[in-house]
Order: C-alpha cells, then sequence, then structure tokens
C-alpha cells in the first residue's frame, strides 16, 4: 500500500511553526540569561555593600554599647526603650533581629536584610548566621566548614548551603579575620523558573497560533494550484485524440495569484495551447493526406479504368484501326500514370527533407529550353523571354528545370490557344520578397527561416495574359490536387493538380519561395531563389 505523502501546505504550516519556536526558544533562553545576569549584578552590588559594612563589626562583642546608641544615629529615647544587651559569654539564640536583640557574629550594623548570610573566622575558630524569617540562624559544621573553603579573594562566588538554599557569597581577609557575607539567591533563582515558565508556555502558545495561522495563509496562498491541478486533471481526462478543442485553461484566479504560481498557470496554458495548435495542425494534415489519398486513387482510377476498357476494346473482333487507336490511348493512359506516380514520389521524397544539390546555375538557357519546349508541345501560345538580366542562381539545376517546366505547362493548360507567356528573369530589390520568403517556410513548419536578404534573391517571372486564377482557389493554389477546374473527369489536356505544389516545394528546398502575384490580367508567378 502506498503511503500518503503529506500535503505541501502541511509542511510548510509545520515548518513555519518549527521556526516560530525557535525563534522563541533563542528569545527565552536570551532574556532568561539576561534577566539572571541583571538580578544576579544586583545581589552583587548588595554583597559588596555588606561586605563593606561587615568589616566594621567583626563580632558580637563590636556592638554598640550603652553609651554608643547615638553613634548609630538613635535618639536617647530609643536607647532608653531597647532592652539591655546580652553580655558576651551569654549564648547566642535566634530570635528577631531588632536593635538591642539576640545578634549573630557581625550583625551589630544597621541594613541587614532577610536572607543575609555573615561568617567570621579567626585563630581557627569560626561562626556564622543567616536571617532566615526574620530570625538569626546560626550555621552548623557542615555549613561552616563549607563557607571556610571559599576564596578570600573579594570575588563573588555562588554556595549552596544545606537546608538553607543558595547563597551568593564573598570572603575577604581583615585585621587577620576572614570575613564573609553572603546574600540568598533563592529568590533570584524563584524568579527565572517563573520567568522561564510564562516564557515557555507563551512561546508554546504563540508556535501553535503560528501553526494554525500559517496553515491557514499557505492554504489561502496555494489555492490557485487547486485550480491548475484541475485543469490538468481534467486534460488527462481526455481523449486528445477526439477532443482536442476547447481544453480547460488556468482561469484569472491563477494566473494573477503568487509570482511562482502565475509562472506555472502561465506555462500550463501556453502548453495547452501548443497542444491545441499541434492537434490542429495534425488533424489538418491528417485531412490533407486523405484528401491526397482519395485524389491520388481517383487520378489512378481514371486512367486505370480506361486501360481496362481499351483493352478489353482491343481483344475484340475489331478492325485494325480501332484496335491500333486503343492500343496507343492504353499508352497515353500508362504514360498518364506513370507521370502522376512520378509527381507524387517528387512530393514525397521533398516532404522527407530531401536535400537538393547547391550548384552555380546559369538561369538563362534553361529558360530558353523551357520555352522551346514549350513551344513544340503548344504552338498555338505565344511564348516570349521577357527581361532576362545575367544573374546566377544558387541551387539544383534538375529542380529548376521541373520548375520551369511546370509553371510552363500550368500555363499551357489552363490558357486558350494564342495566349502570350512571357518569363523574365531579375534581381529582387523589395524587401516583400524576402518576407514571403520567410512567411512561406514558417508556413511549412520550418521554424524561424531566417531566408536571404532581398538583394541577394532572384526572381524568375511567369506571366500570361489568359483568364487568370479563379478567385474561390487563390489562397490554394500551391495547395495539391487544386485545379483551375474541380472536375474530376478531365480530357488529355488535363493536369494532375500536383504541378505547382511541386514548383512550391522544389522552391522551398532551394531556400526560396513562390508567390502568386496581383495582376490585373491573366496569371503572373514568382519564383524566388538565392542569389549565387
Amino acid at each position: 500500500m502506498t503511503r500518503r505523502r503529506p500535503s505541501l501546505a502541511g509542511r510548510l504550516s509545520r515548518a513555519l511553526a518549527a521556526c516560530v519556536a525557535l525563534a522563541l526558544v533563542v528569545m527565552v533562553a536570551a532574556s532568561t540569561l539576561v534577566m539572571r545576569s541583571w538580578m544576579l549584578a544586583n545581589v552583587d552590588s548588595e554583597l559588596h555593600r555588606l561586605a563593606d559594612q561587615a568589616s566594621k563589626h567583626l563580632d558580637v562583642d563590636d556592638a554598640p554599647e550603652d553609651g554608643e546608641d547615638e553613634e548609630y544615629g538613635e535618639s536617647a529615647d530609643d536607647a532608653a526603650a531597647r532592652p539591655p544587651a546580652q553580655p558576651s559569654g551569654a549564648p547566642r539564640p535566634g530570635g528577631p533581629v531588632v536593635p538591642g536583640g539576640p545578634t549573630g557574629p557581625g550583625f551589630g550594623g544597621s541594613g541587614i536584610a532577610e536572607g543575609t548570610l555573615q561568617y567570621v573566622s579567626e585563630d581557627g575558630e569560626s561562626a556564622g548566621a543567616v536571617v532566615s524569617n526574620f530570625s538569626v540562624k546560626y550555621l552548623d559544621e557542615r555549613a561552616l566548614e563549607i563557607l571556610a573553603h571559599v576564596p578570600t579573594d573579594g570575588v563573588p562566588h555562588t554556595v549552596r548551603l544545606q537546608g538553607m538554599g543558595s547563597f551568593r557569597v564573598t570572603a575577604r581577609v581583615v585585621e587577620d579575620k576572614t570575613v564573609l557575607v553572603g546574600v540568598q539567591t533563592d529568590s533570584v533563582d524563584d524568579v527565572v523558573i517563573m520567568l522561564v515558565a510564562v516564557e515557555v508556555g507563551a512561546s508554546l502558545v504563540v508556535a501553535l497560533a503560528a501553526g494554525v495561522v500559517g496553515r491557514v495563509w499557505v492554504r489561502r496562498e496555494l489555492r490557485p494550484l487547486g485550480v491548475v491541478r484541475a485543469a490538468a486533471a481534467d486534460i488527462a481526462s481526455r481523449d486528445l485524440a477526439d477532443e482536442s478543442a476547447n481544453l480547460t485553461r488556468v482561469g484569472e484566479e491563477a494566473t494573477s495569484g503568487p509570482v511562482e504560481v502565475a509562472d506555472v498557470a502561465g506555462a500550463l496554458n501556453s502548453m495547452i495551447d501548443a497542444v491545441e495548435d499541434g492537434m490542429e495542425r495534425r488533424a489538418r494534415s491528417e485531412a490533407k493526406l486523405r484528401q491526397f489519398v482519395a485524389d491520388a486513387s481517383h487520378e489512378l482510377r481514371t486512367p486505370l479504368a480506361s486501360v481496362q476498357g481499351y483493352a478489353q476494346l482491343a481483344r475484340r473482333d475489331i478492325d485494325e484501326a480501332s484496335r491500333t487507336q486503343a492500343l496507343e490511348r492504353i499508352s497515353s493512359e500508362g504514360a498518364r500514370m506513370a507521370s502522376l506516380v512520378e509527381e507524387m514520389l517528387t512530393l514525397a521524397r521533398l516532404d522527407g527533407n530531401r536535400t537538393l544539390k547547391r550548384d552555380t546555375i546559369d538561369v538563362i538557357p534553361l529558360i530558353l529550353d523551357a520555352l522551346s519546349d514549350a513551344h513544340v508541345v503548344a504552338p498555338d501560345h505565344a511564348w516570349e523571354l521577357g527581361n532576362a538580366a545575367d544573374i546566377l542562381v544558387l541551387g539544383d539545376e534538375a529542380a529548376l528545370r521541373q520548375i520551369l517546366t511546370n509553371l510552363l505547362a500550368n500555363a499551357r493548360v489552363h490558357t486558350p490557344a494564342g495566349t502570350r507567356v512571357v518569363v523574365s528573369l531579375t534581381r529582387s530589390d523589395d524587401e516583400a520578397v524576402a518576407a514571403c520568403v520567410r512567411a512561406r517556410g514558417r508556413a511549412k513548419g520550418q521554424g524561424k527561416a531566417e531566408g536571404a536578404p532581398a538583394s541577394s534573391m532572384v526572381t524568375i517571372r511567369v506571366a500570361d495574359d489568359g483568364p487568370g486564377i479563379p478567385p474561390a482557389i487563390r489562397d490554394r493554389v500551391f495547395d495539391r490536387f487544386v485545379r483551375g477546374d474541380s472536375s474530376r473527369t478531365r480530357d488529355g489536356r488535363g493536369s494532375s493538380g500536383l504541378g505547382m505544389s511541386i514548383v512550391e516545394s522544389l522552391a522551398r528546398a532551394m531556400g526560396g519561395a513562390v508567390r502568386l502575384a496581383d495582376s490585373e490580367k491573366g496569371t503572373v508567378i514568382e519564383v524566388m531563389l538565392p542569389a549565387a
């Protein structure tokens, strides 16, 4: 079973949530470090103040006596109201830290706050206490041992006393005595933990919200891709051989969406246009092929029927003159079929991109030969050589002879007796000639047919003063099996309808083109070929 792949919207939304979560983690870590550093800096500042104060009051004996009240800023009334101080040898019980009450070592000064720790060591003896819950709590041996190992470098250190919490302490030597003061940092840790908890909870909420909002936003932005997918699916579900027209295109919702989606939608629409164009050209090609096969079949069927009929006639008991006529007709129809087959083979070879020679050809002798042959075949026409510049052409001599022969045969077959046919040869100086070469090349599917510059083209012009080509077929005059009359039953003078198509194919194969020029009377056909 194929595992379903996660959607792009899901992956993007999860990636967005992960990025937001990572940013929040960095922010929480940074803010926590900054907050803890700031709070520890405040603790260290207080620590230095306490260290300076403790240096003045090293033990209980240093506490102010009755007559020293005013030195510490007390009024006579406050001194009278204060209970008598404990004797120096009395035990040190815990109790409220109040002026005149039980004190720990060094607690004789003012400004002692909750969580303050003080420690004094002299001559191997040490004592220490901490203010906890507004009463003095003396340190046990284990705590004193821990404090005894604190370096006396005056630098803040962090220690942990069992049952009392963490302290930020600093120790120094004053008058051969080790004096250590400390401030409890549990409140700092509590604040940091609370800050982390709040920030982590808020970060989770923000990350989840970012994932949800991101998924909605990503789905909205990728919605045009659904339109593209639907269009592609519609095309895939069709049989393009039968339904090539009116394919579903991507609408404006996708083409006007985000740049990447719009590019995909535009590419799909371009592909659809190319598919439709290709299918249309294929349909036209198939239609032409079917028409070609039908016309070729008919063109062959007609002389074959004649041959069969005259052959049957020749087998009968007829006079010699009739038998001779039948044999002549069989020979004529055989020649006609051979000519038709040869023309079709020529077109087939040209359709297969047959490579022609590219020799330097003197055109004038070829024109004179073609005019002489035409005069022999049709002496009732006036065959003339018009303006003939001494120009050489680059091409295939046999192909050029066939072009001239087909053009003159076309003029002979489709014009009445007495028609004047003029062949001329000139150098082209019209940009329209080169444009025609390029247009005919593109029309035949040769892509970007650059064509030669107009100044390097030679024009062979065949003009007659006959009835001209009917307007209905002027646009199709170079198509196959197109004739001046659409009748399929013609006498021996009729053409196969392939002559002009062969002219166009041969000219294009030599890098040129052919066109039907406008004229007030008759027919003018111009063949453009590259000059040597």
